[in-house]
């Protein structure tokens, strides 16, 4: 992860290129662990992809390491940049951390707020996409094979949307926070984030009866990490 993060904030491409290879490398290390181990090998997704079948045929190590990098890389950086976003914002918002405290065994509860929390200080600025057709959005024609970032921390903020977009609010349609993603595009590892993220608060707000700013002043990660780069807390 640090050596990623690294890697991002340089903009160095050939540093993120050896990043992903390396990683790649302990992926393809754990497909031939659980080949050698056989039936042994252990019972878990990595495992049950090994002996997945589409469309008749097994699936490629390439596509088998796609999945699992998906899986797992996009989670180190944003989970991480959540927790600070998480812990920055109860910090300095006394009322609400004394409301989710007293609601602190509803976890339900407490993956709601962690979603608004991060709609409004987004751990994932933005995306890199490129158009495979001519497209049309908000009255502008953008042509087909064009080089675009979607800015999901300016959609999430967005006054159309959401009406005093940056107000803390449980009873926002959960539907318009692009947290996420959305459609064939939302984040498979939505369930278990919001999960670790409820913990992560539970845990938080049980051992403690105080979360407050620190005596230093935060830094703000630079784009296009997202959260915080240095956090400084007083628990009490």
């Amino acid at each position: 992860m640090r050596k990623n993060r690294a890697a991002t904030l340089s903009l160095d491409r050939a540093a993120m290129s050896a990043v992903a290879v390396e990683f790649d490398g302990h992926i393809r290390q754990q497909l031939d662990l659980r080949r050698r181990a056989g039936l042994s090998a252990p019972v878990d997704l990595t495992t049950e992809l090994l002996d997945e079948r589409i469309e008749g045929r097994p699936l490629t190590d390439e596509e088998i390491v796609s999945i699992v990098r998906n899986w797992t890389v996009g989670e180190l950086g944003t989970i991480a940049a959540g927790v600070g976003a998480v812990c920055k914002f109860l910090a300095d918002h006394p009322d609400i951390q004394s409301d989710l405290r007293a609601a602190r065994d509803d976890r339900e509860l407490l993956a709601r707020a962690s979603d608004e929390i991060l709609r409004i200080d987004a751990p994932l600025i933005a995306n890199r996409r490129r158009t495979t057709a001519e497209v049309t959005i908000g009255g502008r024609i953008i042509p087909d094979q064009a080089r675009i970032v979607l800015l999901w921390a300016s959609a999430n903020r967005d006054g159309r949307v959401f009406v005093d977009p940056t107000d803390f609010r449980l009873d926002r349609d959960p539907h318009d926070n692009l947290l996420y993603g959305e459609g064939i595009h939302a984040c498979p590892g939505a369930p278990l984030a919001r999960l670790e993220l409820s913990v992560l608060m539970e845990e938080l707000l049980g051992a403690t009866q105080s979360l407050e700013p620190g005596a230093d002043a935060p830094l703000r990660a630079k784009y296009p990490a997202g959260g915080w780069s240095r956090l400084l807390l007083r628990l009490r």
